[in-house]
């Protein structure tokens, strides 16, 4: 089944707030995407004020991979193939892949209840199992933010205020009984990977993962590490943080979100996680198979990034990096055509 996330995005807001100074071309909303057209189509979107990485492979070929537009205008840096974006909520699969090596190494088992790794599990959620918080069948509200926190993204939370926040919500239906997506869920799994690996959440990810994948632009908020500020897209809004508006200027990566986003990546890193979490090199056949499904998802932030990306396992799959969107229309209309590309029958 296609994963559709929910999208982080005040469109309304995208559209009112996020300007451009490249003259609008209406007629991209209308226009088909074709295997033969799309550098072409790409052309335009740049012209418009678009910014960001496309990368699109066809039936095992790849038919375009180019960045376009400027990483950051105030330093006249161009998009780049090795430029770094924030990445929204695509480490829900980071997330993922953690808890599925953890269960092919029998330290946990996705079939136990939350209740065999924390402590007071209140009553209503000792039915929650480990696959419910993976399937989007636990209960649990999409996020756990409060009207005390200054952003519902970017306040700190510490591992243990965001446990106990999330254990003390009301579930939104019996575990087990609905399907509906929560942040929340892959925040409580990550805290879960800490408590059983023993090691902090990004390290068992970096050491397990990204080491051995050999991606090494990949971290969480507030590091910059050994990269350079040019290195970095900067977000076009409509929420900025920090000068210029970057993942390292954002602060730690709060455990309002940890699990579920907090990260920023390259086009080239996202490849190689993939190739490796879908190979055997990692995870086994018995647990690789929800990472080789068929897949849609949209993620993105208030602070101007998105990343679509489709994949089909026969061989097509596209991923779009947005760090400057000025028509909201536009990019979902070359959402749907992508798909459409990687979905053909033929591809």
């Amino acid at each position: 089944m296609r994963d559709y996330r929910p999208i982080l995005l005040f469109l309304s807001l995208f559209i009112l707030f996020t300007t451009g100074s490249h003259a609008q071309d209406s007629s991209l909303q209308n226009e088909d995407i074709t295997e033969e057209n799309i550098g072409i189509m790409f052309d335009r979107l740049e012209n418009a004020g678009f910014s960001g990485v496309i990368y699109l492979k066809l039936n095992q070929i790849e038919v375009l991979k180019r960045p376009f537009g400027m990483a950051n205008e105030i330093l006249e840096t161009e998009n780049q193939l090795s430029t770094v974006f924030a990445i929204g909520s695509r480490p829900i699969d980071f997330t993922r892949a953690a808890v599925l090596l953890l269960d092919q190494r029998g330290s946990i088992s996705i079939d136990d209840p939350i209740s065999q790794y924390f402590t007071g599990v209140p009553s209503d959620k000792q039915s929650i199992r480990i696959e419910h918080l993976m399937s989007g069948q636990s209960g649990l509200p999409d996020f756990f933010d409060n009207d005390s926190d200054r952003d519902p993204d970017l306040a700190w939370v510490d591992r243990d205020e965001a446990l106990d926040r999330i254990l003390t919500q009301e579930l939104l239906f019996e575990p087990g009984s609905d399907r509906r997506h929560s942040h929340g869920a892959f925040g409580l799994l990550a805290i879960l990977v800490e408590r059983v690996s023993g090691m902090s959440y990004f390290d068992f990810l970096n050491s397990n993962f990204f080491e051995p994948a050999g991606m090494t632009r990949t971290n969480e908020y507030g590091i910059a590490g050994d990269l350079a500020l040019t290195d970095f897209a900067e977000g076009g809004g409509p929420q900025f943080v920090g000068l210029p508006n970057i993942p390292p200027n954002w602060g730690p990566t709060s455990w309002l979100i940890k699990g579920s986003g907090g990260m920023y990546s390259t086009l080239d890193d996202l490849l190689k996680f993939y190739d490796y979490v879908r190979s055997t090199k990692v995870l086994d056949t018995n647990h690789n198979y929800t990472l080789k499904n068929p897949s849609v998802n949209l993620d993105g932030s208030m602070r101007g990034f998105e990343l679509f990306s489709a994949f089909q396992p026969e061989g097509s799959e596209a991923y779009l990096f947005l760090n400057n969107i000025p028509d909201m229309k536009t990019a979902q209309h070359f959402y749907r055509e992508i798909e459409d590309l990687v979905f053909a029958p033929g591809f």
